[in-house]
């Protein structure tokens, strides 16, 4: 069921509620049970055909970590090893297998059956990788089976993350007062999860019926270029605000259970360089490919070019490009099994390498200056301002292949976007009206002025790693949420009229085909 549904919002989340509160206030541990059941519940109402794969990498998962976290505390490193590999390698086949056994088979002209895509693979997948590498390195401790099997199935990350970490979690569900009903967290979850399902009803899915039509118009050859451009600009603001629904609406519905999970969108649009947008788009995936694939890349190719002694743009080329290269085209690939997402990688490693070459740059250029007795300061607000442009230009860019069907359509749009195929300012763009111009500049200010959902929840420390970001992309607009009269009626509306919008009709969340 989606968080943006009404099965969901009265007929699953109020007994949840209920329940899990309830048994709090007798047995602890028989609230852990009722919040497990309810979850694995909540997985298999989608396709209950495939809870017995959530179960079995449930289970597989605890006895390896179990395992690894034995041996670990033994000083067996290598059976730390062996086991780490084991599990890994085990965790990856199961992703790979239904993922992208008939992208490989079509690409090598071989039949193959159609394997279905069960439903959250790639979070629940990266999670349990993760929980295996930080037992390997001690990070993770020992737990009940309950306690791990609630990590795992915790409804309100299930399904598109945040991808969370055992340190984040675990300690929050084996506290005393986890269970006990605090109206302090209720109340913060349910505004939280408010704004989140506004951004979600009023204006992703807004957005979401003008954007195929475009993207057809500014496929063909003689696109006009104002339908290439609002393509482009329609479904990154729609992927925008459904993503950020759903991240804000997961980290609500955990805080009204108790929980806070950590921040997993910051107002990337706000970046001034496409480093710093990967830092605030997705940030549990990104912080998870830097840990796991750059970092165990970078490092060791770092030590082999030092010791052949190379230095500049052959340095920079094993040290920096070979590992981003591989790191985006694994994000890229990660999001589906496709060329348009193989070519969506390749175009956000070669953005963060020309990135990171401009920082070397100025860098270089700053410690000549230095040695002159010259200081070199920060950039202007104008040459800040381009950097923001380039840098919304380029996911722009990107977006388009994200979401075209094929490299060709997204090749198509480009040409558009990009006049070449003649500008044909009077040729028809779909849906282009009152409707669709006012939701896109709606839409802009509040990516550019409003303050984000957390910034808005700052006085009650809304995520768990809030603090690390609590002074980062500060809006123009400063106004946060108090339980008064004002900040009532604020989220009585907000709730009324996303939920009202929901009639519309119950759209899946994009991240949900990943």
């Amino acid at each position: 069921m989606l968080f943006n549904s009404f099965i969901f919002l009265f007929g699953f989340l109020p007994p949840t509620l209920i329940i899990f509160y309830a048994l709090g206030r007798w047995r602890q541990d028989a609230a852990k049970i009722a919040l497990t059941l309810l979850s694995l519940g909540f997985y298999a109402w989608w396709k209950p055909v495939h809870l017995p794969l959530l179960l079995g990498s449930i289970v597989f998962n605890f006895v390896v970590g179990d395992i690894i976290q034995r041996a670990h505390a033994a000083g067996a490193t290598s059976r730390v090893k062996l086991w780490l590999t084991f599990g890994v390698l085990a965790d990856v086949a199961l992703l790979g297998w239904f993922k992208y056994a008939n992208f490989i088979a079509g690409n090598l002209g071989l039949t193959l059956a159609h394997i279905a895509l069960p439903l959250a693979i790639s979070f629940f997948t990266f999670q349990k990788i993760a929980y295996l590498i930080d037992s390997a390195r001690g990070e993770a401790r020992r737990m009940k089976f309950l306690d791990f099997a609630l990590f795992a199935a915790f409804f309100p990350q299930l399904i598109a993350g945040p991808i969370v970490h055992y340190k984040e979690v675990t300690p929050q569900l084996q506290a005393p007062l986890f269970g006990r009903l605090i109206w302090r967290n209720l109340v913060v979850g349910l505004v939280i999860f408010a704004i989140g399902l506004f951004k979600k009803t009023v204006i992703a899915d807004t957005l979401s019926p003008m954007v195929g039509p475009l993207f057809a118009a500014a496929g063909v050859h003689d696109a006009n270029v104002m339908a290439g451009w609002l393509a482009a600009i329609t479904f990154s603001l729609q992927l925008y605000f459904d993503f950020s629904g759903y991240s804000d609406m997961a980290i609500g519905l955990g805080r009204m259970l108790g929980v806070k999970l950590p921040l997993n969108f910051h107002s990337p649009l706000r970046a001034a360089s496409i480093i710093d947008y990967w830092r605030r788009w997705h940030m549990t995936l990104q912080r998870f490919i830097v840990a796991y694939i750059f970092q165990p890349l970078s490092l060791p190719l770092n030590r082999w070019a030092a010791m052949r002694g190379l230095s500049g743009w052959a340095l920079f080329g094993v040290g920096i490009a070979i590992p981003s290269f591989v790191t985006f085209v694994a994000v890229g690939i990660w999001h589906g099994a496709g060329w348009t997402f193989v070519t969506f990688g390749v175009m956000h490693a070669a953005y963060i390498c020309i990135n990171e070459a401009w920082r070397e740059r100025r860098k270089n250029r700053r410690r000549v200056l230095r040695k002159k007795g010259i200081k070199l300061g920060d950039p202007g607000h104008i040459e800040r301002l381009g950097y923001h442009a380039i840098t919304l230009v380029a996911v722009a860019l990107g977006n388009v292949m994200f979401r075209a069907a094929s490299v060709a359509e997204a090749g198509g749009v480009w040409r558009a976007m990009s006049g070449l195929g003649g500008l044909n300012l009077d040729g028809a763009v779909p849906g282009l009206g009152y409707d669709m111009l006012v939701t896109i500049v709606v839409a802009t200010a509040i990516v550019a002025l409003a303050p984000n959902t957390q910034q808005i929840m700052r006085r009650y420390d809304p995520a768990y790693n809030w603090n690390e970001w609590a002074d980062v992309a500060r809006s123009r607009l400063d106004w946060t949420w108090r339980p008064s009269g004002l900040g009532l009626v604020f989220a009585g509306l907000t709730l009324f009229i996303a939920v009202e919008f929901i009639q519309r009709g119950q759209a899946v969340f994009l991240y949900f085909n990943f």
